[in-house]
């Protein structure tokens, strides 16, 4: 009997492409892509689920919720009173989304926010408790804003769009991979929606607050559920550069790194923003004079990309521990009430949310932050001591899901070290 002799290159494409049985889909690689991965020796192959949720991660907070251990038992009692995690849910799809500065005209705004996070509510409770009527709720929100958006208007496009896109990757990234009867339409779907927000999430012109955090954060979920590896180096590369021009150390010199485009003056307005003056001390951030509202908002979104690149093999906590750790650490002991803000920092007071010129009252300070994930990578993987950053997660456990970028992290994170 002959044995016929096969090349590396026809192996390595058959075992990429095989489907194992059970429930999970492996990646697709394409035969020139093969071949190039044993040219380079550097094969990459993006891992499924993997943006803010890894299959070993669904598993772990399924077991802790079966067996009713706190804090999860807690935060899936508050997800399934969410409003947004309901089979009933009504989605609200626009054509043309226009939103402006502090949702003022808001044709659309919060509808556009609130069903991307109807859609990933209802694939969590789905994974959680394998019932149908979540998953098909989720699919039909997608179907509904993919078959009538068409644009988003108005000076908060950017922002808007940035919001929505990961909630929405995050729910259809869970269903492609736990929900047997996705189908490649609904991944057609999601796409669809995709290919136009991509303009808005990669507009570089947009304010570097938490504006570009978000988008960033944007770019990393598209291109994990999109499989595109030159988005996902552009993500890499913007969160690299941005989480410099957002929080300060020292070792970047004696003022913050400019947003490009900016001037000198225009740099010194954006950090003190309400504040007449401010010193630069490692940890400080570019919204921290502002409010911790909009700061959270910034800070949230950039650990959110940080975690779907650590999905995918890339460990930027651990590129930039330490600035992380330092933003943590000042801002937790100011949000704990544990250290009085200085004098010299922001004129002394940190304001909890737009409009309040009072600051800090601990110690309710700090609105819905917990800071989960980066807590356990930097702490419980990294092993770098938290004392403030506890207390502030133990203060404000369970966190559940907010507008406009908070995802329940008690639920999904707590005690989580993969």
């Amino acid at each position: 009997m002959e044995i016929k002799k096969f090349s590396p290159v026809f192996i390595l494409v058959c075992m990429l492409f095989v489907n194992c049985a059970g429930k999970k889909k492996q990646p697709t690689v394409s035969f020139d892509e093969a071949k190039q991965q044993i040219k380079s020796n550097k094969p990459f192959v993006f891992k499924h689920p993997g943006i803010l949720n890894s299959e070993n991660q669904i598993d772990f907070v399924r077991k802790k919720i079966e067996l009713e251990q706190e804090p999860w038992k807690s935060a899936f009692e508050k997800l399934k009173k969410s409003r947004y995690a309901s089979p009933s849910y009504n989605a609200k799809p626009y054509q043309i989304v226009n939103c402006g500065s502090y949702n003022k005209p808001n044709v659309g705004c919060d509808a556009q926010a609130e069903d991307g996070m109807a859609v990933y509510c209802n694939a969590l409770l789905y994974c959680f408790t394998k019932e149908e009527k979540y998953a098909k709720k989720a699919l039909s929100i997608i179907d509904a804003w993919a078959n009538t958006y068409e644009k988003n208007t108005s000076s908060n496009s950017r922002l808007l769009v940035s919001w929505t896109a990961p909630w929405i990757a995050n729910g259809a990234e869970l269903l492609r991979y736990e929900y047997p009867d996705w189908q490649k339409e609904n991944e057609n779907q999601v796409n669809k929606l995709f290919d136009k927000f991509l303009p808005y999430v990669m507009d570089e012109t947009m304010p570097g607050n938490n504006w570009i955090q978000s988008a960033i954060e944007a770019n990393f979920a598209i291109a994990v559920f999109k499989d595109d590896k030159p988005l996902f180096d552009k993500a890499v590369e913007r969160w690299k550069f941005r989480v410099k021009t957002y929080i300060y150390e020292s070792s970047d010199g004696p003022t913050p790194i400019k947003t490009p485009g900016k001037s000198d003056e225009q740099m010194k307005d954006i950090w003190r923003q309400n504040a007449q003056s401010t010193a630069y001390i490692d940890g400080l951030a570019m919204e921290s004079c502002r409010d911790l509202g909009h700061l959270n908002l910034g800070f949230s979104s950039m650990i959110y990309a940080a975690e779907t690149a650590y999905q995918q093999n890339v460990d930027l906590f651990a590129l930039e521990k330490k600035r992380l750790t330092d933003f943590m650490e000042l801002h937790g002991s100011w949000m704990t009430g544990a250290v009085k803000v200085p004098a010299n920092i922001c004129d002394g007071f940190i304001i909890t949310k737009n409009g309040n010129k009072k600051g800090i009252e601990p110690p309710v300070g700090g609105g819905e932050s917990a800071w989960e994930i980066a807590y356990n990578q930097l702490h419980d993987r990294l092993k770098i001591p938290l004392p403030y950053t506890k207390k502030m997660i133990e203060d404000k456990r369970p966190t559940g899901i907010y507008k406009w970028v908070a995802k329940g992290e008690t639920l999904t994170h707590a005690g989580r070290v993969f």
